[in-house]
């Protein structure tokens, strides 16, 4: 059959920051929810790819949306499964449709008359069948990591207001060393021979989940090689970067689970620091103190930078007099329910690592 006789795709719709009222709609853009606004434009489910800028992310949509006018999303299923063609067009490859070098933009008239091949309707609900449970399965590993890490947050949250009438320390008292990160180059070539991975700002999330990420291979000098690489119970934070809204100060803790993940020595980005603490449970009370710190915006006020990057002033933030949380009496109750919590999180991500392989290699099999 045609592309036309599948699907219909149409342009989404503009709304500007500026027009957008207090709501549970969420707001589509090409690369993914841009907000949100109190009215819908489209009912769900629905299907969005991106239109123009950034080209081929496919995105299924439960709910009523607001698709943006960097989007098409599907007007018309045909009678086609909505989640079936979610995953059609993923592997689809809508780039090859795209026009424009600086701005890359996909004009679905052009697909139109493309012939493609697609299973009837009953099997289309088989394959959805099969691969449903698999989604469900990691977005409820989701919601469970999303909820210890709220709880943690509120743990610390009290454990600080019970300090504040106690003794105070600053963070470096805690603190071993510090190292910088590297970039490294691209392609391996003399001295730029050893090969590694780097962990950007970006990758957090995902490696604090239990997950790979899509940390970047480098090629470092030895002497970097040899002495900065991460080890267990490390904090590693954003020092440079942010935007106007979001501030630097971004941090991961590291842990044993996390390295295995990589056959290689794994170190921070040029825009990271590595913190190394005393010992495990220092680490545990320096990153929950960088956590609740850039919940409270407190580091937009330790940034400077005239080029356009902010830099954190990491050296102020660790002479800042801090209620000393170790004074608790809840403090080894919230050490332990940290250590638990933060196992379980990783835990329960590389099980979702697994299990999208695992979707990944079916979707294979049917497309």
């Amino acid at each position: 059959m045609k592309f036309e006789d599948f699907i219909e795709l149409h342009r989404g719709y503009d709304l500007p920051k500026k027009q957008r009222k207090n709501g549970q709609v969420p707001v589509i853009a090409s690369t993914g929810i841009n907000g949100t606004h109190n009215v819908a434009k489209i009912k769900g489910p629905g299907v969005v790819t991106g239109r123009s800028g950034s080209i081929g992310k496919v995105q299924y949509i439960k709910d009523d949306f607001w698709p943006l006018n960097t989007t098409l999303y599907v007007s018309d299923f045909k009678g086609n499964n909505p989640k079936f063609v979610a995953y059609w067009l993923e592997r689809f490859d809508l780039k090859r449709f795209s026009s424009g070098s600086a701005v890359p933009t996909l004009n679905r008239n052009e697909l139109a008359n493309v012939e493609i091949c697609v299973p009837n309707r009953e099997e289309q609900d088989k394959i959805v069948a099969i691969l449903e449970p698999f989604e469900k399965k990691i977005e409820l590993n989701q919601e469970i990591n999303d909820n210890l890490v709220q709880q943690l947050s509120v743990g610390f949250e009290k454990l600080y207001s019970d300090s504040r009438h106690t003794k105070t320390f600053c963070l470096n008292e805690i603190l071993d060393s510090t190292l910088t990160g590297e970039w490294g180059k691209e392609k391996a070539s003399n001295p730029f021979n050893h090969k590694s991975v780097i962990i950007r700002g970006t990758d957090f999330d995902e490696i604090s989940n239990g997950c790979v990420g899509s940390a970047p291979t480098r090629y470092l000098k030895a002497s970097s090689f040899d002495k900065k690489f991460l080890k267990s119970n490390d904090v590693l934070v954003e020092i440079s970067g942010g935007s106007p809204t979001q501030s630097t100060g971004r941090s991961i803790l590291i842990t044993n689970k996390m390295l295995e993940h990589f056959d290689v020595r794994v170190f921070g980005t040029n825009f990271t620091r590595t913190f190394r603490l005393n010992g495990p449970e220092e680490a545990i009370i320096f990153k929950s103190y960088i956590d609740f710190l850039y919940r409270k915006n407190v580091f937009f006020n330790y940034e400077n930078g005239t080029t356009g990057i902010k830099n954190l002033d990491y050296k102020a933030v660790l002479k800042m007099v801090l209620p000393d949380v170790r004074q608790a009496p809840t403090f080894k109750q919230y050490l332990m329910l940290y250590t638990k919590y933060y196992s379980l999180v990783q835990q329960l991500g590389s099980e979702s690592m697994r299990l999208n392989d695992a979707k990944e290699n079916l979707l294979n099999r049917y497309f």
